[in-house]
């Protein structure tokens, strides 16, 4: 018996039962092409994580769309807005921020409702880099859904959607007044961001 490639991405991702996991990572010991298939799945896994991918521009997407066109359904119930409120932003305090030393990331933390939403941002000024985490206040569950866009001016810049952890990115961010909108089965959240450069 050889590991299936469902049982290879289950081992993977941490989801076997403990027994079961322990049977294959056994295997794993004596087989040799099954250790090397697993090697080749890790680095599947890896490369798939790596920060040169990009999500697909707002262009892009809204050009996808236009291929599935949305009718609004009468009497269709509106999905509920709220505002994030930033909680905890590292280059609120420039004096705490020189005290601790110059930091090449910023980090915020947004509050909404349940959620918190964790942001770091790092990069030069023409080439920022914004990394994030959607968390659910209250559960060790991860959000199954969500979009997020990056928006400037009312204007998407960017969309992503969650990884398995709630984790979003984005590859290009300016510099000005951002917003961060999230769109969940049941809640849209916004979130003002004002990305400066930290040097000046």
């Amino acid at each position: 018996m050889h590991l299936s490639s469902e049982i290879a991405v289950d081992l993977i991702e941490g989801r076997l039962a403990k027994a079961e996991e322990t049977f294959w990572r056994g295997h794993l010991g004596v087989c040799r092409g099954c250790a090397q298939d697993i090697a080749r799945w890790e680095q599947l896994k890896a490369d798939m994580k790596r920060s040169h991918m990009k999500s697909a521009s707002g262009e892009i997407l809204s050009t996808v769309m236009e291929f599935f066109p949305y009718q609004r359904i009468e009497n269709e119930p509106r999905c509920p807005s709220v505002v994030a409120t930033l909680v905890f932003d590292t280059f609120r305090d420039l004096a705490l921020a020189q005290a601790r030393g110059a930091s090449a990331a910023r980090q915020l933390v947004m509050r909404a409702e349940e959620f918190d939403i964790h942001i770091k941002i790092w990069g030069e000024p023409d080439r920022r880099q914004m990394l994030g985490q959607l968390l659910p206040r209250g559960t060790p569950k991860f959000v199954g859904t969500a979009r997020f866009h990056l928006l400037q001016n009312g204007e998407r810049l960017e969309t992503a959607t969650n990884a398995e952890m709630g984790e979003f990115y984005f590859t290009d961010v300016p510099e000005g007044d951002l917003s961060l909108q999230i769109d969940l089965p049941n809640l849209t959240v916004v979130g003002a961001l004002n990305i400066k450069d930290s040097r000046g």
